[in-house]
């Protein structure tokens, strides 16, 4: 298969909607109402996890697993490009999906199933800093510190260029998401600078001052 075919086997595949499905069997309407694309405290992944029980871990798996799939099976079965795009392509598809836009993720979880199915390693290590992140309350930050360290590690270790390219394109897929409302942020008297560094790098919106 071409490496066009690989990156839409991964949007596709990114593009399950875990979330609005874990809600709707699950029957938390209130999470398929209140959700916000444009704020992170009420991405669909977040209120399932507010609105008790195992919803939110439930989709988070679904997440890494939708991800994971598709590009283990380019890594066994196709070269460094094509496994590339398909990691991108997961990620892209988790983000922007071309249905029920209002539940897509931010790209965390979907991201680590993709990393996991090229740079497991690198991953791992991310995993670590996000764990003790968690621990001392700087969640938001540790994933960002966590996978942009990942391509660098992923150079140190002389990984495949494209694969490289890829974790880089990957953290920038997940920055762009995060800032999506940011104009809310600033009318909230927020300044664009300030909102953008907090979206972008701790994936806190205005509505959590």
């Amino acid at each position: 298969m071409t490496v066009a075919t690989w990156a839409l086997i991964g949007y596709v595949a990114g593009s399950f909607p875990s979330a609005w499905l874990v809600a709707l069997a699950t029957g938390k309407r209130s999470v398929l109402t209140d959700v916000r694309r444009t704020t992170g405290e009420a991405d669909a992944h977040v209120l399932l996890q507010q609105s008790g029980g195992r919803g939110g871990e439930i989709a988070a798996l679904l997440d890494v697993v939708k991800a994971f799939g598709p590009v283990l099976a380019a890594h066994r079965t196709a070269g460094p490009y094509a496994i590339a795009a398909c990691a991108v392509g997961t990620v892209a598809g988790h983000c922007w999906p071309p249905l029920l836009t209002r539940y897509a993720g931010r790209g965390i979880a979907a991201g680590a199933g993709a990393f996991l199915g090229f740079l497991p390693l690198e991953m791992a290590m991310a995993g670590v800093v996000r764990v003790v992140g968690s621990l001392v309350g700087a969640g938001g930050l540790s994933s960002t510190v966590g996978y942009a360290a990942i391509p660098v590690v992923a150079a140190l270790r002389r990984q495949p260029a494209p694969f490289i390219v890829a974790a880089v394109a990957i953290n920038l897929l997940i920055f762009v998401r995060r800032l999506e409302g940011l104009h809310e942020d600033v009318a909230l008297g927020i300044s664009r600078p300030r909102a953008a560094l907090r979206r972008a790098l701790l994936d806190v919106s205005g509505a959590r001052r």
